[in-house]
């Protein structure tokens, strides 16, 4: 049965992927649309900060700042592109589930302010040294610049390995944005795809850094980040 459910959870994400490779080489092929097209390739860094405080058993509150460097391939671009401030609550009400809410103040670079309320639910299947989840994040963000708003869910497989007999874990995941408009002008809003290393320094303190690749209809982005946790679990 659980053979089963790591197979189902990995074609979930592996299939549409494949997919959607195909309706964006369509979208984007120069032949197949009779058109001259290249998509820019940025890139950009990421550095993240969180504060994790577990209040009652299984019950996580959490304050987190992401601050979003800019394009390192355009000439002449500011340094700052965005911060992300967070807060929320993270809850387990079974081993192999966690649910989380969380709001989100988002400032952009030309003064854009932004409101984003986030759900998630995220089951994990757990074999050996690896635990493999699939998260459904749910998301609302308010544009306060044109008064819209976005609604998205963004589906994530993500495999985890703990390297035995050390404070190091590694991990790897794919992620679909699928965008919930009544009428989407394409029916995912983009892929991406990362890998990461985590080195638990102490009970208390944890150290991260990661690369993402993503791709939309419209562009590639490479993404390379670092994070820290400080945190009292219990």
């Amino acid at each position: 049965m659980r053979v089963k459910t790591l197979l189902v959870m990995a074609a979930y994400l592996f299939g549409l992927s494949v997919f959607a490779a195909e309706d964006q080489h369509h979208q984007t092929n120069p032949k197949a649309r009779g058109i001259e097209t290249e998509k820019p390739t940025n890139m950009g860094s990421e550095v993240d900060v969180y504060v994790e405080y577990d209040v009652v058993k299984n019950v996580i509150l959490f304050l987190g700042e992401e601050f979003y460097l800019s394009n390192f391939l355009t000439p002449n671009a500011p340094l700052f592109d965005a911060s992300y401030t967070s807060v929320g609550v993270n809850y387990k009400p079974h081993p192999r589930v966690s649910l989380l809410g969380a709001y989100e103040f988002q400032y952009l670079a030309g003064d854009e302010m932004r409101h984003r309320l986030k759900l998630m639910v995220t089951p994990n299947v757990k074999f050996g040294d690896f635990t493999l989840s699939l998260r459904e994040r749910f998301q609302m963000t308010y544009s306060m610049a044109d008064q819209s708003y976005d609604w998205l869910l963004r589906s994530r497989l993500r495999l985890d390995y703990m390297i035995p007999s050390t404070p190091l874990g590694t991990y790897i995941y794919a992620e679909m944005y699928n965008p919930l408009e009544a009428h989407p002008a394409c029916w995912y809003d983009m892929f991406g795809y990362g890998a990461g290393l985590d080195w638990v320094i102490d009970d208390n303190n944890i150290l991260g850094l990661f690369y993402e690749f993503s791709h939309s209809v419209d562009s590639y982005y490479h993404l390379i980040g670092v994070a820290y946790v400080l945190g009292w679990w219990k």
